[in-house]
């Protein structure tokens, strides 16, 4: 959501595309910069990835995505949100292909 809220993009839209067309990563990026209003330049995407890189989670949602991946929380993992989400990603890939 901070991403969509800081490209200016419509959380209904994104909710309908991604649904709609499943799309890969290079394709929604696609149709991301083909929306109006979108905001790509240079100082928007800086502040936000900035806000992205300092983000931090919750405890709940720490807890939540170090222990569904059998990493226990007084370990040396990076409490950043980016660390965290790509543990999440992994942990979420990993038990799509074992389906």
């Amino acid at each position: 959501m901070m991403t969509i809220t800081a490209l200016g993009l419509s959380p209904d839209a994104v909710k309908k595309f991604i649904t709609e067309s499943k799309p890969t990563y290079p394709q929604f990026e696609a149709w991301v910069k083909k929306q109006p209003g979108v905001k790509l330049d240079k100082a928007t995407v800086y502040k936000h990835n900035s806000a992205i890189r300092g983000y931090i989670h919750d405890d709940a949602t720490r807890k939540g995505i170090l222990g569904a991946s059998g990493i226990s929380d007084e370990s040396t993992v990076n409490p950043g949100a980016v660390d965290l989400n790509n543990i999440d990603d992994w942990y979420e890939f990993h038990q799509a292909v074992l389906k």
